[in-house]
């Protein structure tokens, strides 16, 4: 069965969380674009959002936002924010422990669209994206750098692939 097929197959419908992570969005000193960007895209393609949560740089806050959107049932949660080189920016390493699988081709056609964009300032983002299972339940998390023009790019990728993700992560 081809990819097509597959995605042919594949859920159209999802509920989804959208967490950024930024400490100073998270003191109410910056507003979140990137984050409200990727909800309204989510909702306008017709997904239910169950959660919109904003938290600090802190690997807690990270994984306790992801275990809320799993909880409240998100089948897709999209991160925005911590995935440079700086010492604050942990969010892969704060998720990448909880992922049963993880899609390292999500970054690397990421970091594409982004050469396209952006040049070679690409290399400084770690996106990447994962399925985690529990409770016979898959979720598919998507991690994003927090600029504007990364939830721009990753948007269409994950607009395209979040249902073929899904119907594979629940196999």
């Amino acid at each position: 069965m081809g990819a097509e097929e597959h995605k042919r197959k594949a859920p159209k419908k999802f509920r989804f969380a959208v967490i950024t992570v930024s400490d100073t969005a998270s003191r109410g000193e910056k507003e979140d674009k990137s984050g409200k960007f990727l909800v309204e895209e989510l909702e306008k393609a017709g997904h239910e959002r169950v959660l919109y949560r904003i938290v600090p740089d802190e690997k807690m806050a990270i994984i306790g936002a992801v275990v809320e959107a799993f909880e409240k049932g998100a089948d897709v949660v999209v991160t925005s924010g911590g995935t440079g080189i700086a010492s604050r920016d942990v969010t892969i390493e704060s998720l990448r422990s909880l992922f049963d699988k993880e899609l390292t081709g999500f970054g690397e056609i990421f970091r594409l669209l982004s050469y396209e964009e952006i040049g070679t300032a690409a290399v400084m983002t770690r996106a990447t994206a994962g399925v985690i299972r529990s409770s016979g339940r898959a979720m598919a998390v998507f991690c994003l750098p927090g600029s504007f023009g990364a939830a721009k790019t990753g948007i269409k990728i994950i607009l395209n692939e979040a249902g073929h993700v899904l119907k594979h992560g629940r196999e």
